[in-house]
Formats: C-alpha cells, sequence, structure tokens
C-alpha cells in the first residue's frame, strides 16, 4: 500500500511539474524617454506594478531593470543605423503642441488589455524608426522570447520586419530569425497587436543583434518591447529529479 501511495505521489507531483506554467524572468523596453525627441519615458512601477527601461540612442543602458525592478545583466545598446524617435503619428496621433508635458502622451489609444505587459499609454506612444540594436550580456544556457509592439499611421510601409541577426554587421540575408507586424494603415494605427519571436538563442558574443525595418526596405517602427527569460532545461529536470529520489526513498520505507 506504501508503494502505491508513493507512486501515485511522484506522478501527480510530476504532472504538476511538468504542466505548471515556467517561471520567467521579463525585461519592458520602452523605446524613446525624456531625452528624446517629442518622448516621455514610463514612470517606476506603471500601473501593472512592472518596471521598465525607457531608452533612447544616446546611452548604453548596462544592467537594465527586470519588471520587478531588480538589475540584471541584460545590456541593451543601438547600434550604427538609428533612423530617428518621436511620438508624431503614432498611438497618441499629433503630439506637436509646443510645450505640453509629456507630448499628450495620455492621449494614446491603444486595447491595454490585448497587449498585455506592453499596454502602457507612456510606453506605447513613442517610437523609433528603421534601426538597429543589441542584447548584450545574455547567458548561452538560456533561451529568449522577443515581444515586439510597433505602431503608426500613414505608412509607406504598412508592414514592419523584426530580424533577429546573426553578428553585429546585421545583415538580414543571414538573419536566424524574423517576424511581421502590421502596424497601421492609412489613419489607423495598430492598438491591439504584437509579434513575438520565441526561443532565441544567443549569438555572436552571448548577445542578439536586433534590426527592423519596413517590409519593402522603408520606415518600420517599434513603440515597446518585452524580453522573456526562458529557464535552462536542466533546471526543469533538476527539479524533476530531486522528486523522483524522494519517491524512491518512500517505496524503500
Amino acid at each position: 500500500m506504501k508503494s502505491q501511495t508513493a507512486l501515485v505521489s511522484l506522478i501527480s507531483a510530476t504532472a504538476i511539474l511538468l504542466l505548471a506554467p515556467v517561471a520567467q524572468a521579463k525585461v519592458l523596453i520602452d523605446f524613446g524617454n525624456n531625452s528624446s525627441y517629442r518622448c516621455a519615458a514610463t514612470a517606476n512601477p506603471d500601473t501593472n506594478g512592472n518596471y521598465w527601461n525607457s531608452v533612447w540612442s544616446g546611452a548604453y543602458y548596462a544592467n537594465m531593470l527586470n519588471a520587478d525592478g531588480v538589475a540584471g545583466t541584460i545590456a541593451f545598446g543601438f547600434g550604427s543605423t538609428v533612423g530617428g524617435v518621436d511620438s508624431y503619428n503614432g498611438p497618441a496621433g499629433d503630439t506637436s503642441a509646443s510645450g505640453t508635458p509629456n507630448y499628450l502622451y495620455t492621449n494614446a489609444v491603444i486595447n491595454a488589455a490585448a497587449l498585455g505587459d506592453l499596454g502602457i499609454k507612456s510606453a506605447a506612444f513613442d517610437f523609433y524608426v528603421s534601426s538597429t540594436f543589441t542584447l548584450q550580456n545574455l547567458e548561452p544556457t538560456k533561451t529568449y522570447n522577443l515581444t515586439f509592439f510597433g505602431s503608426h499611421k500613414y505608412n509607406a510601409n504598412n508592414t514592419t520586419i523584426y530580424y533577429v541577426c546573426s553578428s553585429d554587421n546585421y545583415d538580414i540575408a543571414t538573419a536566424v530569425a524574423s517576424a511581421s507586424l502590421l502596424v497601421g494603415v492609412n489613419a489607423d494605427h495598430n492598438q491591439d497587436r504584437v509579434v513575438t519571436i520565441s526561443n532565441v538563442a544567443p549569438q555572436f558574443a552571448n548577445s542578439i543583434w536586433i534590426k527592423f525595418q519596413g517590409s519593402a526596405g522603408g520606415a518600420g517602427y517599434l513603440n515597446a518591447m518585452k524580453i522573456d527569460v526562458i529557464p535552462e532545461p536542466m533546471a526543469l529536470l533538476g527539479g524533476l529529479g530531486l522528486m523522483l529520489g524522494l519517491a524512491a526513498r518512500r517505496l524503500r520505507s
């Protein structure tokens, strides 16, 4: 009877381990801050209790905060191509009013529920255009899910493509992954769609090299981004091994 009870406990514990969501660390990036043209930083914490890294191309960001407000090892820096930064004709529409605090990000029209962690107006309303950037100091044994939100009206290219490149030359011909997002059509901007590239392994120099541009090579847009850090598989197997060991002890008792 003891053996049967131990076996049932083992099966139940294994099912819980394998079916439960894997714990992840996440990093949120707001493209544009108070140093950027017609942009604003996102105040920490946001209304969801998350912490952001609001970035601009004039600085390098070592030890970015995770969503819990803890500084980690991931670093961020723009590459040699920076196409510009603004908020005009983004989710907040006309943000050209001179002297307006925070350039009217409160007027941004987004579906916060659909965007999840990225559904914060101050993070969603401003954007960078057709740029390159790098995520550095990544852990080679882990993979990363990259979620992008782009939104803009009156586009030459309605679709933006986000590329994960293999090195610092940002050559899209040798990109290891890519994803496309409809950022807007005519007067309608994207309010509720994101795109995710999953299970990205660090590339050259334990970094991920990202380039984005319009689908026909013209202007592309990136307003906000989320990085989910996926634990290494051995961590999951280690927990399973521990439970197997405990079950074996029970069977012997």
